[in-house]
């Protein structure tokens, strides 16, 4: 299954332990979308990311083929909230060549609005460094640090 990781499933640690069979395709991004911490995490003790449609925005990530073991512990882990506050979603990711290629992502199911702490964004910075993703990304995501 080919599978668009965005946030804290970016950093290589996180996602060897929750995706350990993963194979890096391609960057991509995710139009019409923007990042809204709208989950608590006990774990990281702040909110936690997700995509949300945002016309005109766009969210980047990288795709990867991850199997159906894969799948399963990656949802095991998203238990660090309860079950059924993420869902897998089919979405329509564009490559850095421009082409649409439909794959699947997980999004939550919005609780309310949270702020993120530094060292979750800094944990996402390494997996958005790692997976040479576009400067504009860095730059999102450097904007989510608290002030």
């Amino acid at each position: 299954m080919k599978f668009f990781f965005y946030a804290d499933n970016l950093n290589p640690s996180q996602l060897k332990r929750r995706a350990p069979e993963h194979k890096f395709l391609f960057t991509a991004y995710l139009p019409d979308h923007s990042i809204q911490f709208c989950r608590w995490s006990t774990q990281w003790r702040c909110g936690l990311a997700s995509v949300i449609p945002s016309p005109g925005e766009k969210v980047w990530g990288a795709v990867f083929e991850i199997t159906d073991e894969d799948l399963k512990i990656l949802d095991e882990f998203e238990g660090d909230v309860p079950q059924g506050a993420y869902r897998h979603l089919p979405v329509t990711v564009i490559t850095e060549e421009g082409e649409k290629l439909l794959v699947t992502t997980h999004a939550a199911n919005p609780i309310g609005k949270f702020k993120p702490k530094e060292h979750y964004i800094d944990w996402v910075l390494k997996g958005v460094k790692q997976w040479k993703l576009p400067e504009e990304s860095t730059e999102q995501w450097k904007a989510y640090k608290p002030a």
